[in-house]
């Protein structure tokens, strides 16, 4: 069928990005990374792949890429996984992937502050305008200390973990930042790394300013 993508068009374009990426050092930071560990009946750990949307939309860059992903712990398995390592990058377990994943292990209430006041429902739903704005959302005391002591600090706690692995390499950082969870990253690493080439993309609406 013409316009169809042939095995060699596919082949080319990795080979253009390994062509490109050939002078950087790819750091990808998102909430959710592609690849999720849990804990089995007989104690041992086994890692599904990750799911979001930003981990399907990045899928090809696991298999054709080295680089490594940073993401948040999501459960106990992702915490033991990143304990019994000593290595803060995990190689990915799965044949024919080349990315490494870091696991960013910050404590369970700043994450909840973080995720479930924050993130959601408040960014999410302000970007999909789900609040009647001359009503709500209530921005009180709780989400004042939900903004500096969880969504502030796990930020702070993703831009350490770049800037770390971005110094164990002597090429230059390209670091690509997913989504509304980590607003806050990219100019806490431009900080400490002006030379850094930095990537923010948004996979949700953006409202108008009005709202």
């Amino acid at each position: 069928m013409q316009g169809s993508v042939t095995k060699a068009d596919r082949e080319s374009l990795w080979a253009l990005v390994d062509e490109l990426l050939g002078k950087d050092r790819l750091i990808l930071a998102s909430n959710r990374g592609p690849m999720e560990y849990h804990i089995q009946q007989d104690g041992t750990i086994q890692p599904p792949r990750g799911s979001g949307g930003v981990v399907t939309a990045l899928s090809g860059l696991t298999n054709n890429v080295d680089f490594t992903w940073i993401a948040s712990a999501m459960g106990e398995g992702d915490r033991r996984a990143a304990e019994d390592k000593t290595e803060k990058a995990l190689p990915s377990p799965f044949p024919g992937q080349r990315v490494s994943v870091r696991f960013v292990t910050t404590p369970r209430p700043e994450y909840y502050k973080y995720y479930n006041i924050i993130c959601n429902p408040l960014l999410w739903f302000l970007q999909h305008y789900m609040w009647s704005s001359p009503y709500t959302p209530r921005v009180d005391s709780v989400v004042y200390d939900a903004w500096e002591n969880g969504y502030t600090y796990v930020n702070q706690e993703f831009a350490d973990a770049i800037v770390e692995e971005a110094e164990r390499s002597n090429l230059r950082p390209l670091v690509m930042v997913h989504d509304y969870h980590l607003y806050l990253v990219p100019r806490m690493v431009r900080e400490r790394l002006p030379n850094a080439r930095i990537h923010q993309f948004v996979h949700i609406p953006w409202p108008a300013s009005s709202y």
